[in-house]
């Protein structure tokens, strides 16, 4: 199983040196991959502070790329708010400057506001999202391609050079219709923060179609981790009740054993809190329900970004899953 991180570059502790020496010591620490988030509007909520910057991913990707040789460049999860051909050639052209080392993510988006900035219209997101993929798949693969779609249309289009190596695309999201989207037309399946509750619902889901469909996805998912060597510390002041609700497909979790998401434990599976040991035996979880990968979102403390990375190192993480 791939252990991967999703990177600050948003929020006050977003600094050239967290990003570009951070993830090179990443690189060196054995972790598999880097992530990256997507907005082009940015209004952080209650765990990501009140700070503004929000730097573009894919420049961050790239300036990545130039200083590490072997780690993954991952997008948990783009939104359908750039021109097709234009996102086809930014991609590819990272392909190229880092070797072929992109994982493309992508999910429909929610906020009508960045739609509208990115001049195009919230109502048309799945036509968009669905359109997107189709363009960037024909691009990569052939040269003078034509597309006639609901909201796009070009004729006789070249894009050079074409990736490197093959970017899998995953989808983001929760929900079972995020599976079905899934299985239509990507590689992957990735809902981001999930409840273990609703996880292993999805699994069997996700079982069931693709028997259907004669089709393996791979699989991850993004969980909130905080680090101590003080198990109590790392625990102290999360909001389980804010957690239970970040998540724009929370109406559609499945309750825990107990009912309610009302403690840390009932949040299993979404958040990992404790000493290194203890986050490794929570992230084993996942390996044994036979994940592809795991990426260690560290928001709710990203001033030791760094130092909880190194704990979790030192501790075995990246040996334990290699």
């Amino acid at each position: 199983m791939e252990i991967g991180v999703l990177l600050p570059h948003f929020g006050e502790h977003a600094s050239v040196e967290s990003l570009v020496e951070g993830s090179r010591r990443l690189e060196q620490m054995g972790y598999d991959s880097v992530w990256v988030r997507d907005h082009i509007l940015w209004s952080p909520h209650g765990m990501e502070g009140s700070n503004l910057t929000f730097l573009e991913p894919l420049l961050t990707l790239a300036a990545i790329s130039a200083v590490t040789t072997r780690i993954q460049l991952g997008m948990a999860v783009l939104i359908p708010i750039r021109w097709p051909l234009k996102v086809a050639q930014n991609l590819a052209t990272l392909s190229v400057l880092s070797g072929g080392r992109v994982i493309g993510g992508y999910g429909l988006g929610n906020n009508p506001a960045e739609f509208g900035a990115a001049g195009l219209r919230r109502e048309d997101r799945e036509d968009i999202f669905t359109e997107t993929i189709e363009i960037m798949r024909a691009v990569w693969s052939s040269d003078d391609v034509t597309f006639q779609g609901k909201v796009f249309n070009f004729e006789k289009v070249t894009i050079e050079p074409k990736p490197v190596a093959p970017i899998p695309l995953l989808y983001g999201g929760t929900t079972q219709a995020s599976i079905r989207r899934a299985l239509s037309g990507m590689d992957g399946w990735l809902p981001g923060r999930i409840p273990l509750s609703t996880l292993d619902v999805r699994l069997d889901y996700l079982r069931q179609r693709s028997e259907e469909a004669g089709k393996r996805l791979s699989v991850g998912v993004v969980p909130i981790v905080k680090v101590h060597p003080d198990r109590d510390i790392a625990r102290a002041g999360i909001d389980v009740a804010a957690l239970a609700e970040s998540s724009a497909g929370s109406n559609f979790w499945v309750a825990p054993p107990s009912g309610s998401f009302s403690t840390i434990e009932d949040l299993e599976g979404l958040l990992i809190a404790g000493t290194p040991e203890d986050c490794i035996a929570e992230i084993d979880k996942f390996a044994q329900r036979g994940l592809d990968r795991v990426v260690l979102d560290l928001r709710l403390d990203f001033g030791r970004y760094l130092e909880q990375l190194e704990l979790l190192a030192d501790a075995g993480l990246t040996r334990h899953f290699a």
